[in-house]
């Protein structure tokens, strides 16, 4: 198995593995390359969806969703995202935000396996959160450090979040349903978050993945941000599959 930083601050490439064939000793390779580099992208697999179950269960227990239309029977795990109604959930995600952000206890790790893919578009960007603090003003960082974000649905973040395993603070905001910052009227909430908007896409922050079927991305979801772009004509499917906040399994060091 080798590993190759991206020339980011963030994310590394895996070869030279079959995610089916990860006994424990890969798997605790795979945790400690996830925490350091808060990203990773395995490209060339060939997952049933029972597999990418048990490969995500490396990293811990899953989250599981409603039986809905365009879900897979019998594997309440996998929430599918799709260009077709009939496959999957359609238009999800076109912000930047971390999967499960909206839980009082938010979700670690989200893993994405490649279906299908349109000839056009689809892509996925990635940005690091860790990064986007450190590289706040001082004294924004001041300000954010003592912020508090809610959610629509109640739930509330502190808006400057430090990682659970590292300690290490990142830039946390989910920019689609957040509903404004605790203390701050309507057009202050609404103008931090359009600034943080702009961090996360500033230039040579972000990673673009063009997706290939059979693609595997992996990622900490207190350490990096994601956000779909619009898809092509043609069928595209991602299995997406998330681990719970109270059975995440992080390295033994780290």
């Amino acid at each position: 198995m080798n590993i190759t930083p991206l020339p980011l601050s963030f994310g590394a490439t895996i070869e030279g593995m079959d995610l089916r064939q990860a006994g424990p000793g890969t798997a605790q390779l795979l945790r400690s390359a996830l925490l350091q580099y808060g990203m990773l992208v395995i490209r060339g697999q060939s997952l049933t969806p029972p597999e990418q179950v048990a490969a995500t269960e490396l990293f811990g227990s899953l989250e599981t969703f409603p039986a809905m239309r365009g879900q897979l029977d019998g594997l309440p795990e996998i929430f599918r995202v799709a260009s077709r109604p009939e496959d999957g959930h359609v238009d999800v995600g076109r912000y930047w935000h971390s999967d499960g952000s909206f839980r009082a206890e938010p979700t670690p790790i989200s893993f994405w396996y490649s279906v299908a893919q349109s000839s056009e578009g689809g892509d996925t960007l990635f940005t690091d959160l860790q990064q986007a603090y450190a590289e706040l003003q001082p004294e924004i960082r001041e300000e954010f450090d003592a912020l508090r974000t809610a959610h629509r649905n109640g739930v509330v973040h502190p808006l400057v979040l430090k990682h659970p395993k590292t300690g290490i603070p990142a830039l946390y905001l989910n920019l689609g349903l957040t509903g404004g910052v605790l203390g701050y009227g309507p057009e202050r909430s609404q103008a931090l978050m359009q600034a943080v908007d702009r961090h996360y896409s500033r230039p040579g922050a972000t990673y673009r993945h063009h997706w290939l079927p059979g693609d595997v991305v992996v990622a900490d979801n207190l350490h990096v941000a994601h956000k779909a772009t619009p898809v092509g004509p043609g069928r595209r499917i991602l299995n997406r599959t998330t681990v719970r906040a109270d059975g995440v399994i992080w390295p033994e060091a780290a």
